[in-house]
C-alpha cells in the first residue's frame, strides 16, 4: 500500500471508523490501523516504517496499548522497532504487539531450509520479550504461518507472524485466543487475536510454584530474564512484580510444553496406527 485515505476508508469500513496509516516502502509492505469510533478511541504513540503504536480505550474500562509491527528483515534495522516500543510502553499498562516479525525462536517455527541455529536477532527478540513482560498465548489453526512457495524439495515454512501480550492482559481477558487463519492469496496466513471485555474477571487464579520446573534448565533461564528487568517502585513492590511476572512466565511456558508433549503423543500414535496398518 503506498497511499490510502478518507475516501478508500468509507469505501472499504465505512464513514464511522478511523485510521493511521504508515505507507509502504519498496518491496516493504505498508501498515494500517482501523478502528471504530463509537466502540473504541485510538491515541498515537508513535509511527514508523516497522511499527504503529498507540492507546487503546473504549467501553467497560477497557484501556491497553497496542502496537502492530512490520519487521524489517535486516536484524540491525529491526532491532530499532524493539527499542522504540519499548521506550513509549510504560510497564504498568497492559500491552498487546502484533504483525510480522520476520523472526523465529526455535526449531519448532520452521520447516524446510537450513537447521535453526539461536542467532543475535533471536537473542533481540527474546530480550525486547524479557524488557517488556511479554508472552505467547498460544494459538490455533496452522503452525506455520509463512511459506517461501517453492517447490516441494526447497519448499520453506516459517511462524513469522505473532501476537504476543503482557501478563496484565491474561490477568484481564481470559477469554484470548490467537487463530491462524487460512492462506489465500498471500505467502503469509492472517492471525486473529479476539477476546470478550465480558469475561473479564477482577480476581485472577492464585499460580502455584510447581517443584517439577527446577529440574529444567529452560525455568531457570525464564526465571533469571524475568527477576533481571528493571522494576520502578519501592522495594516491596519491586519484589512483587518480580514474582508475578516470574510465576506468569512458568506458568505459560509449562502449558506450552504439555500441549507440546500431547501433540506428539498424538503424532506417534498416528504413526504407530499407520505402521500396524502396513504390517
Amino acid at each position: 500500500m503506498e497511499s490510502f485515505g478518507r475516501k478508500e476508508v468509507d469505501c472499504i469500513a465505512g464513514k464511522d471508523w478511523e485510521f493511521v496509516f504508515e505507507p509502504a516502502i519498496g518491496n516493504a509492505d505498508g501498515i494500517l490501523i482501523l478502528w471504530k469510533v463509537v466502540v473504541l478511541s485510538f491515541h498515537l504513540l508513535f509511527k514508523t516504517h516497522q511499527c504503529i503504536m498507540g492507546k487503546v480505550s473504549g467501553t467497560n474500562d477497557l484501556l491497553l496499548e497496542v502496537a502492530v509491527v512490520y519487521a524489517n528483515k535486516d536484524r540491525y534495522v529491526r532491532r530499532h522497532a524493539w527499542e522504540d516500543i519499548s521506550k513509549a510502553h510504560n510497564l504498568d499498562a497492559p500491552l498487546l504487539v502484533g504483525g510480522d516479525f520476520n523472526c523465529i525462536m526455535s526449531q519448532e517455527e520452521k520447516k524446510g531450509g537450513k537447521a535453526f541455529h539461536f542467532s543475535g536477532a533471536a537473542g533481540d527478540m527474546a530480550d525486547f520479550m524479557a524488557a517488556n513482560d511479554l508472552v505467547d498465548p498460544g494459538f490455533s489453526g496452522p503452525a506455520f504461518t509463512w511459506t517461501n512457495n517453492k517447490d516441494a524439495r526447497s519448499i520453506i515454512f516459517s511462524r513469522l507472524d505473532h501476537f504476543f501480550v503482557s501478563s496484565p492482559i491474561l490477568d484481564s481477558f481470559q477469554g484470548l485466543k490467537v487463530r491462524h487463519l487460512s492462506r489465500i492469496a498471500s505467502d503469509h496466513c492472517p492471525i486473529l487475536c479476539s477476546f470478550q471485555s465480558e469475561v473479564r474477571q477482577k480476581n485472577s487464579h492464585w499460580i502455584k510454584f510447581e517443584d517439577i520446573w527446577t529440574s529444567y534448565p529452560k525455568a531457570w533461564q525464564l526465571v533469571w530474564d524475568k527477576w533481571r528487568v528493571d522494576d520502578v517502585g519501592n522495594e516491596a513492590l519491586k519484589l512483587k512484580k518480580k514474582c508475578q511476572r516470574t510465576l506468569k512466565a512458568l506458568f505459560f511456558w509449562n502449558r506450552d510444553k504439555i500441549k507440546m508433549l500431547n501433540q506428539l503423543k498424538e503424532d506417534l500414535d498416528r504413526e504407530i496406527k499407520l505402521l500396524q496398518d502396513l504390517e
